[in-house]
């Protein structure tokens, strides 16, 4: 009996898909984050503080408020930390904040993800932002490891535009560069950050300030 070749079978030549194109520019949101720790030294050193601010791709704030919040820890952890951290955490009030509060860090990390996707709805999409922030971004990966998960994988490092402009750019370009107050307060600096952004973007990259709502 003749077999019935009308249909498809497992050796019919197949019509190859062009890959999808993917799109040069993005205007998907940026996420800021800084935190602050009992150290430098990850998984023995901790979180404390963890700020974090949102914007859209031009560096407008989606949100002037932000969002932070500390974690509560033992002061065995505190009486643990460096010299350097003992004076700065007490200098700005965080040591006490820390021992006031009653933040878990699974609280902490359920709140910053949701706040995270009140305005980035779509998981992967928007970038983690900050200076230095793969530093950042280590702490964050051990303690809230569901907020890295929820955020693209590249990062945006302000610090690496700078350190391309120290070597590329003219003298005058540097002098511009907005002062940083080295505060060691995670919101205050966190605000620095997108600030010096937006310098990087209107002096390397051309464009035209918007509206910052900060």
């Amino acid at each position: 009996m003749d077999a019935d070749n009308s249909g498809p079978t497992a050796m019919s030549p197949t019509v190859d898909q062009p890959a999808p194109v993917k799109p040069l520019k993005s205007d998907n949101p940026l996420v800021w984050i800084d935190c602050e720790m009992t150290g430098l030294s990850p998984p023995a050193d901790k979180l404390l503080q963890v700020a974090c601010y949102i914007t859209d791709a031009q560096l407008n704030l989606l949100e002037p408020s932000g969002f932070e919040t500390v974690i509560a820890r033992p002061q065995s952890l505190l009486d643990a930390m460096d010299p350097w951290c003992v004076s700065t955490h007490a200098a700005t009030g965080l040591t006490a904040r820390v021992l006031s509060s009653t933040t878990s860090v699974a609280a902490a990390a359920e709140a910053l993800l949701s706040y995270i996707k009140k305005h980035v709805p779509e998981p992967q999409t928007a970038v983690l932002c900050g200076n230095s922030i793969h530093f950042d971004k280590v702490f964050l990966s051990l303690e809230m490891p569901e907020v890295v998960a929820y955020l693209y994988y590249r990062i945006g490092d302000v610090s690496s535009i700078k350190e391309f402009a120290k070597r590329w750019c003219d003298e005058e370009v540097l002098k511009g560069v907005p002062e940083k107050t080295y505060t060691h307060e995670a919101r205050q600096d966190i605000l620095e950050s997108i600030e010096e952004a937006r310098y990087y973007r209107r002096v390397l990259f051309g464009a035209k300030d918007g509206n910052s709502m900060s």
